[in-house]
């Protein structure tokens, strides 16, 4: 149930830490983008070991760090948890 919005974060994460890896100046902000990442990648694979709520969370936390940018992830992470909640009432 991953959507476009948290693949186009997770890729602009990668893209963004390998920019700022490659200036000494800016390595730290490479390091946590890196980090992120790894939030990210580890958000999505809860997501899909069937942990939808938990691994959108992660993701959504992960994303918002990187302001403005992590936007994009964030949204797309808060649709997914809108989605389970309307799954969970409805079943209910």
């Amino acid at each position: 149930m991953i959507n476009k919005q948290m693949v186009l974060a997770l890729v602009i994460h990668i893209v963004l830490g390998l920019v700022f890896l490659s200036d000494p100046k800016y390595s730290i902000v490479g390091y946590l983008a890196g980090v992120i990442v790894l939030l990210n990648i580890m958000g999505i694979l809860i997501i899909k070991s069937g942990k939808t709520i938990l691994g959108a969370k992660i993701f959504l936390v992960s994303s918002a760090v990187m302001v403005p940018i992590g936007m994009i992830g964030a949204m797309g992470a808060r649709k997914i948890i809108d989605e389970e909640k309307r799954k969970e009432f409805y079943n209910n």
